[in-house]
């Protein structure tokens, strides 16, 4: 008899034990859970923040997760929750807009975390636990911005240069207005812009500076301005056979498909091509040297002006319209294959051929200014060279979309062509961007 309990006894002992190995083996996990802030918390953290927090378990799914602050040994509870084991969550995401000030944090040092338990058996019961803490710097304050230029005069398709200061060092900053964006620069402890109000411009544009922090604060500052209205000439354009047949095969090659059809051509060049690059002018000059590297006025090439900055064309052919366009430059005529000068100081950016402006030199003048020179027939200088205000760069020519030999010359700021007449004009240079040059210091 006794040896029969035994027996049974030691069987359900056993029994017991593998029923705790099973129960070890498939409750007791013991990896932690997983928790991924989206982004990763930087050294500051402004006045709001939005953060997305992934929290993940392999095993016996989440049973308790929280987003917390602690600053001067207090402790914040901004999200907790928990889930029932049945639920068996193995992700878990959320999205939390942290804002300090509303939780009455101070500026200055905090710890942003969050921690997770699982449904694990483990640590009696509590589960698999797991923490993340991250050091940052509250910083709730926007900066001020100072404008310090006073007289602000653009006529469409001119630009002109705003200098301000900022309470603390800004790391995004520019002029805004409408749907354009001019990113500015730093200068012995000040900062300044060159912008554009563009020939298509509304008449209400509106104009602000714009700064940002290293914390992300952001902050806004209007200034007074004075936008002119400018009216651009039309000009009708006739397309001949003999035009067509001696310019559009040198398109064939980006337009194969297209061969031996002149006018479909002309009209996929004066369209899809203009746009393209127009938009690879825009990536060329994306990038400019924080430096001045242009002194004076612009030199202008001699000869005679054919067509002006935003002179409106419209294209005929046997009387019928096939196209319309904006000329974003001037173009200059002289002798055929007349030497071109740098119009300024500068370093060359660019030298290839560039869709409809055929064989095209790109120099940057520092701080945004750009200057382009179109349909050249051949180079004279290198990309990354230094060049001076009247070196000869290349010779004129009629590569690209030009009905005879020409120089097309922009100016553009950003990306953005702009008026060149202006930067011929000494009186307006003076004006509009040396005397402020002056009067904030940055030059002497």
């Amino acid at each position: 008899m006794k040896s029969k309990k035994r027996t049974v006894l030691t069987g359900f002992i056993f029994v017991l034990i593998i029923a705790g190995i099973i129960a070890l083996f498939y409750f007791g996990e013991r990896s932690a859970p997983e928790i991924i802030f989206t982004p990763q918390p930087e050294s500051f953290l402004p006045a709001s923040k939005n953060f997305i927090i992934t929290f993940k378990d392999k095993g016996q799914g989440l049973k308790e997760i929280e987003v917390f602050i602690e600053q001067n040994n207090n402790h914040y509870q901004l999200l907790r929750k928990n889930f029932p084991r049945q639920n068996h969550l193995l992700k878990h995401t959320i999205t939390i807009t942290i804002m300090p000030e509303k939780i009455a944090l101070k500026d200055g040092p905090a710890f942003l975390g969050a921690l997770a338990y699982d449904h694990s058996i483990w640590h009696w019961g509590k589960g698999n636990y797991k923490e993340v803490r991250y050091a940052v710097m509250i910083d709730t304050t926007p900066p001020i911005i100072e404008v310090l230029t006073r007289i602000h005069n653009l006529a469409k398709g001119g630009s002109e240069l705003v200098i301000y200061r900022a309470s603390e060092p800004l790391l995004n900053h520019g002029v805004r207005a409408n749907g354009w964006f001019y990113p500015g620069f730093q200068r012995q402890g000040l900062y300044l812009c060159f912008f554009a109000y563009p020939y298509n411009g509304p008449e209400n544009a509106f104009y602000r500076v714009i700064g940002e922090d290293k914390a992300g604060n952001k902050s806004e500052g209007g200034f007074y301005y004075r936008l002119l209205k400018r009216k651009f000439k039309q000009d009708k354009i006739i397309i001949t056979d003999q035009f067509l047949r001696a310019k559009m095969p040198e398109f064939w090659h980006i337009y194969p498909e297209l061969e031996g059809k002149y006018l479909e051509t002309f009209i996929k060049v004066n369209t899809e091509l203009r746009a393209k690059t127009t938009d690879e002018i825009k990536r060329i000059c994306s990038t400019s040297y924080n430096s001045l590297l242009w002194q004076g006025p612009f030199l202008r090439m001699r000869g005679a002006e054919t067509s002006s900055f935003g002179e409106k064309r419209t294209y005929y052919y046997k009387g019928q319209v096939i196209g319309k366009s904006i000329h974003l430059g001037v173009d200059i005529a002289s002798i055929t294959n007349a030497p071109i000068p740098a119009a300024n100081n500068g370093i060359v950016i660019y030298k290839g051929y560039l869709g409809i402006y055929g064989n095209t030199i790109i120099i940057d003048h520092g701080l945004g200014l750009f200057s382009l020179y179109g349909h050249l027939s051949s180079f004279n200088v290198e990309v990354d060279k230094r060049v001076k205000k009247g070196e000869i760069i290349g010779y004129t020519g009629a590569t690209g979309l030009a009905g005879g030999d020409h120089l097309h010359f922009g100016i553009l700021l950003h990306g953005e062509f702009v008026n060149p007449i202006e930067w011929f004009d000494p009186k307006w240079v003076k004006s509009h961007i040396l005397s402020k040059f002056k009067q904030a210091g940055l030059l002497h």
